[in-house]
């Protein structure tokens, strides 16, 4: 089961985005970068880091039986507001994971509620993810809202309501009544602060069953893949649902879209239509023989806004059969207008139908730390047992340097020493296609001087995952920040040097508390004991950009029980 999996909703709307951008810049870390008039303070310095849905309704929702409720067949579940809900005076919380790794942006606190009316609802916690699969969908797009890239998590605790006027809702209930699974893809930012729609931009998603033999991040199904080097479709997904006949393809995040070639984005719901990309056909595609066409791929506006980019193809007993060990694939056979020749085939999955991905993307660890890393692999949607993974050091998509060369500073480095990230060289998947290792963190010795840990990329590899002309996802790794130790004592004149790094990158959070002042910790003591233990997960949770280290958390806790003294 999954968000593919019926009985599923699909939704629209916009979403809003307050990112801090002071701390993007390493340099900006340096104490010896002089004040305000040194730092790069990028797009948005004052951001605050809300993140959450705005004006999303519920478009489409299928049932089990396979009908399809629209706003031309309603059912009370059409129009339903799906709504992300704070803890007064927190929001959800956007933040990278280091200044060496904004690839890995994540959502913490965020809570979502689809609501048909105040009694008829369900409402779950979003299981805090960073997006995936991040690509430049404006080809000839500017600055961040070029970008489009898609949150795969599942919602716990869910709480329902009496559902007493949707059938959908309930039959939502009945087969998933502890958790949901939820993917929404997001694009079309603005992050120009002079227009009207700043920090916002597009947001379309699924909501489905989700249950424990899943992963919850990714797809327990079929990964397509883009075809030669010029193919303008990113990665796709798919799922063949055997009880039903019936092949789930998803390119939410697929199809490049267009701008109006200004300084204005396509940010707002109804806009960013497709480019062009001809005749798109879903089909099997066999080593040798044509292709068996399941049907076309309409990737137009109205239906993206409609399914989230979500189509089913029925398949007969031959297509069933066949998608046992035959790959599936999107072949264009009309060209885009101006275009002589049709490409052929755009997105395929690998010839072996192998797909592997984790379930942990982003880990932040404290010296003596262990954690647990999970791995799942499939062949053609199904569980690979019994497969050799290697494991190894991938710092490429890192932004640092590994190592810094000069004259870059220091602070550029990732990856370095080694020896403070540790982790068996290679694993065998089980009868399930899992396989976990873990994980050991000791102190990286400040290797990075003016920022704190070091920044780490642990890669999988498969050798059925890596065939020419096939090779696996950049995206799948995992990324690591291991913090240095802090033991020095919870003084003032130890604290203040990182507290103060604290009020020059981030600004927004200055202009409320003077953090570079003891005495405002003296006067909020209550407050600031408060929000820094609280759970990473929580939406108060302080910093809100979740890199403070345990020990420096602690440190700053054991001074403030003192009374917050100068000496």
């Amino acid at each position: 089961m999954s968000y593919l999996d019926v009985p599923r909703l699909h939704f629209a709307g916009s979403f809003i985005a307050k990112p801090s951008t002071v701390n993007n810049i390493p340099t900006n870390y340096d104490p010896a970068t002089p004040g305000t008039t040194g730092l790069v303070l990028s797009w948005n310095p004052n951001g605050n880091h809300d993140w959450e849905f705005l004006d999303c309704t519920v478009r489409t929702a299928v049932t089990g039986d396979g009908t399809i409720w629209n706003a031309e067949r309603s059912e009370p579940i059409i129009g339903a507001g799906v709504q992300s809900r704070s803890r007064p005076p927190f929001n959800a919380k956007l933040v990278d994971l280091d200044t060496e790794q904004q690839m890995v942006s994540q959502i913490w606190g965020l809570r979502i509620n689809v609501a048909v009316s105040a009694t008829e609802y369900v409402v779950g916690n979003f299981r805090p993810m960073s997006f995936d699969d991040i690509w430049a969908r404006v080809p000839d797009g500017q600055q961040d809202w070029m970008f489009s890239a898609y949150y795969q998590s599942v919602l716990e605790d869910l709480t329902w309501g009496d559902n007493a006027t949707s059938p959908f809702l309930r039959e939502l209930c009945k087969a998933s009544p502890d958790k949901l699974s939820i993917k929404f893809v997001v694009d079309a930012y603005q992050d120009l602060y002079y227009m009207k729609d700043f920090n916002r931009g597009r947001i379309v998603g699924t909501i489905g069953p989700a249950y424990d033999d899943e992963p919850p991040n990714f797809l327990k199904g079929r990964q397509l893949r883009p075809f030669g080097q010029n193919s303008p479709l990113n990665y796709g997904y798919a799922k063949v649902d055997k009880s039903r006949r019936k092949l789930v393809v998803d390119l939410g995040n697929s199809v490049p879209t267009q701008s109006d070639h200004s300084t204005k984005p396509p940010s707002q719901s109804e806009t960013s239509p497709p480019i062009d990309v001809g005749t798109l056909i879903v089909a099997v595609v066999p080593a040798k023989g044509d292709p068996d066409e399941l049907g076309k791929y309409d990737y137009s506006l109205e239906t993206y806004l409609a399914a989230a980019g979500v189509q089913e193809y029925f398949l007969t007993d031959a297509q069933l059969s066949a998608l046992a060990d035959t790959p599936i694939g999107v072949i264009q056979t009309r060209p885009p207008k101006g275009t002589k020749k049709a490409a052929g085939t755009l997105l395929q999955e690998s010839p072996s139908g192998a797909y592997i991905n984790c379930t942990q993307p982003f880990l932040r660890m404290n010296p003596g730390e262990s954690c647990s890393v999970e791995l799942f692999a499939f062949q053609f949607g199904e569980p690979a047992a019994k497969q050799s993974i290697a494991l190894g050091f991938n710092n490429s998509a890192l932004q640092g340097q590994e190592p810094a060369i000069p004259p870059a500073p220091a602070y550029w480095a990732v990856g370095v020493p080694a020896s403070a990230l540790t982790f068996p060289q290679s694993v065998v998947t089980d009868s399930r296609g899992r396989a976990t290792f873990d994980l050991a963190a000791s102190d990286p010795g400040n290797p990075r001087q003016v920022i704190d840990g070091q920044v780490y990329g642990v890669g999988f590899s498969w050798a059925l995952d890596n065939l020419p002309n096939f090779p696996p996802d950049s995206n799948n790794f995992v990324s690591v920040l291991v913090f240095d130790s802090f033991k020095k004592e919870p003084t003032w004149e130890n604290l203040q040097p990182f507290l103060m790094q604290y009020a020059v990158l981030y600004p927004f959070m200055d202009s409320i508390f003077i953090l570079s002042d003891p005495e405002v910790y003296r006067q909020n003591m209550k407050a600031f004991k408060r929000v820094i233990s609280l759970p990473i997960t929580d939406p108060g949770h302080m910093p809100v950009t979740r890199d403070m280290s345990r020990d420096k958390r602690q440190a700053l806790l054991a001074w403030l029980n003192k009374g917050a003294p100068l000496s």
